[in-house]
């Protein structure tokens, strides 16, 4: 009876753990390819033009608060349809060269120790039928998290991980060009 009560005290503990472990936004984000960016407060806004067929990139640092380490399996969409994650690169580095995007390599899975964080770059692609079907003229899509899935002591995990700023995604009017004035 012990032997039992040990046991489940121990799958308690492990279930208690894995499934409250969460990932973070790190230090850094980039938006090389904004149209323009706004700020309210601690908040900052990268606007993008959303069009259909064509790709954006931007980049964040996901972070693993710890205690343990984890195995980072992919970078995902968030399931709209009007887009979806092309690519996905990465910078191990983050805290030196996490900026430079000509030394992110392709994702591949990658394990994250405690206290250590990476840099990605992310290329969403646009649906081709983008504005006829998900989003019609001037309207916006905006995120704040990426989705990814990841192992912690050998359980399955996914979480729509902070990036530490929001992206605004708007579809051109149209004449083809953005629809807020000054951009």
């Amino acid at each position: 009876m012990a032997a039992l009560i040990v046991a489940l005290a121990l799958l308690a503990t492990y279930l208690t753990i894995t499934l409250r472990y969460k990932l973070d936004h790190g230090n850094f984000g980039a938006n090389p390819q904004a149209l323009s960016s706004a700020a309210a407060g601690p908040y900052t806004e990268y606007r993008y033009l959303a069009q259909p067929g064509r790709s954006i990139e931007y980049g964040f640092s996901i972070a693993n608060r710890g205690p343990l380490t984890i195995r980072l399996k992919e970078v995902t969409s968030d399931g709209r349809p009007a887009y979806t994650v092309d690519q996905v690169h990465v910078n191990v580095d983050a805290g030196r060269e996490g900026f430079e995007r000509g030394k992110a390599t392709p994702f591949k899975p990658i394990d994250l120790a405690a206290g250590d964080q990476i840099f990605v770059w992310v290329t969403l692609r646009f649906s081709d039928d983008l504005l006829l079907n998900y989003q019609p003229p001037c309207a916006g899509i905006s995120l704040a998290t990426q989705r990814v899935r990841f192992d912690v002591l050998g359980m399955q995990r996914r979480q729509s991980v902070p990036i530490g700023y929001f992206v605004s995604l708007e579809t051109p009017g149209a004449d083809g060009r953005p629809c807020r004035g000054g951009e």
